[in-house]
């Protein structure tokens, strides 16, 4: 038997908890998390460069997350204190 395992998820029904966000990225710092694949390292580069050209982020910080397993817990502490907003990627 063969299972597939759909990460879709369903739409939240409307009055549920909605999501944190910020107004805006001019002046914030925004952490990047990566996984060091190839295409993640060029799309870091592409992102630094717009974050800060199109939006006007203050500083973007990498941060190494392992290929395979769980981000180390100092990296997560780090990430939390040092940036406004993080952009998760994992580019396959």
């Amino acid at each position: 038997m063969t299972v597939i395992l759909n990460p879709v998820a369903m739409p939240r029904a409307a009055g549920d908890v909605t999501t944190p966000s910020i107004a805006g990225l001019a002046g914030r710092t925004v952490g990047i998390l990566t996984n060091h694949w190839k295409s993640m390292d060029r799309m870091a580069v592409c992102m630094t460069a717009r974050l800060k050209d199109v939006y006007r982020a203050a500083g973007v910080r990498l941060y190494d997350i392992p290929i395979n397993g769980a981000m180390a817990v100092t990296v997560k502490t780090a990430a939390l204190a040092e940036c406004d907003a993080v952009i998760v990627g994992l580019a396959n």
